[in-house]
């Protein structure tokens, strides 16, 4: 399975700091239907694109539009919507309205991954 990161601030910055923490709307389970699917995958920057890196996948907690500006606050710095702005709020709104722009239907349900860049 792949992650596709279309966003280029999100992308680049996981390519440069080798970590970011992105939102995506379904949970994936393992084959059991039970489990958090964890673990090695790669990235790209569109469907059916090449395979730009090898990541590793952990999810860390859901979010809804109850939580939603407390979780993206304790992920803002690391997610590529930080820099630039130097203000916490600022990114969480950029966030929230990229969550948005890619996830029409149910922009405010889904999960906080982190993902980090795997060596070699």
């Amino acid at each position: 399975m792949v992650m596709i990161f279309a966003q280029d601030n999100v992308r680049e910055y996981l390519l440069e700091h080798g970590l970011v923490y992105t939102f995506r709307k379904h949970h994936k389970k393992t084959a059991d239907g039970l489990r958090p699917r964890t673990g090695r995958d790669w990235i790209t920057d569109k469907r059916n694109g090449k395979k730009i890196a090898d990541i590793y996948i952990i999810p860390m907690e859901p979010i809804d539009a109850l939580n939603m500006g407390q979780v993206l606050s304790n992920y803002a710095r690391e997610s590529g919507f930080h820099l630039g702005h130097g203000r916490v709020d600022d990114a969480v709104s950029e966030w929230a309205r990229a969550i948005k722009s890619f996830n029409l239907r149910e922009p405010t349900a889904g999960w906080i991954y982190k993902v980090e860049i795997l060596d070699g």
